[in-house]
């Protein structure tokens, strides 16, 4: 990994509006710090002050570029993650230089600090499998068995009030230090309205549509994932004037149509959420 430079003092979730942050010597791939397929996103690790970061981009494509706005998501879905008080990671977003196939690009980069160290964690589709106790026990009812259905409760809320499409076998992580415990709740870019590249796409897109998901555990829509809680969870109550804290700095990264459309899924997908909430 090589060395980076951050300005100190910073806040955690950071928006430079100063000089992009030169990237252009790192090396990009779908594969980079992945248990399983290939992903979405390019991808890097990047030491930072001593300290891991897993870094991401929006899409890309050789024709087309850097594209999309999934990097945002991120960051907005950790910080909205973390007014719950969910287990997410901690980031920040860049405006950062980077190079891919030989062009440069000026683009916004997603950096996640790591919570991971050498052969502690495996993807939890590849640990379901090794330990199940039959082909019949379905993953639900595995991470019951082995105590985890607060997290994966939470899991559904948190997917459902950010669309998540992706949560397949290796977007959650078993780590297997000490007791046997699941990942923060990663890779969160496919979110929102990530369908929609231009802003004109916007007025089609229904906020409240149980859209068909990539779910490994659970059911393959996220409204139907709610229904599968069957205890009440502990998390934070949300007010519509904390939303205006997922949106700092963002004004200039996003077109104001996006942040209100994002804004609007939240505050209306949180009304079906609350009846799970401890009180």
């Amino acid at each position: 990994m090589a060395e980076n430079q951050m300005p100190e003092k910073k806040p955690v979730f950071d928006i430079a509006t100063d000089e992009p942050w030169d990237l252009r010597s790192e090396v990009w791939s779908k594969t980079a710090g992945s248990l399983a397929s290939d992903g979405v996103y390019m991808k890097t690790e990047l030491s930072i002050g001593g300290v891991n970061f897993y870094l991401k981009l929006s899409r890309y494509d050789s024709f087309r570029g850097i594209y999309g706005h999934e990097s945002v998501n991120e960051l907005i879905a950790c910080r909205l993650g973390k007014l719950l008080g969910f287990n997410v990671p901690e980031g920040f977003l860049r405006r950062s230089l980077v190079r891919i196939d030989d062009k440069e690009h000026d683009t916004y980069v997603f950096a996640a600090k790591s919570y991971k160290t050498a052969g502690s964690r495996t993807a939890f589709e590849t640990f379901y499998i090794d330990n199940r106790l039959s082909e019949k026990e379905s993953p639900l009812d595995f991470c019951k068995r082995f105590g985890w259905a607060d997290h994966i409760y939470k899991m559904f809320v948190f997917d459902y009030l950010i669309i998540n499409r992706d949560r397949h076998g290796a977007n959650l992580e078993v780590m297997k230090n000490g007791d046997k415990r699941l990942s923060p709740l990663l890779d969160n870019g496919l979110s929102f309205v990530c369908s929609c590249t231009d802003v004109s796409e916007l007025e089609s897109f229904d906020i409240m549509e149980d859209r068909s998901v990539n779910n490994f555990i659970g059911e393959k829509r996220l409204a139907a994932n709610l229904k599968k809680i069957d205890n009440r969870i502990e998390f934070n109550e949300l007010k519509e004037t904390d939303l205006d804290d997922l949106f700092i700095g963002l004004q200039s990264v996003l077109p104001d149509r996006y942040l209100t459309m994002i804004h609007e899924i939240i505050w209306r997908r949180w009304q079906d959420v609350t009846q799970f909430r401890v009180v």
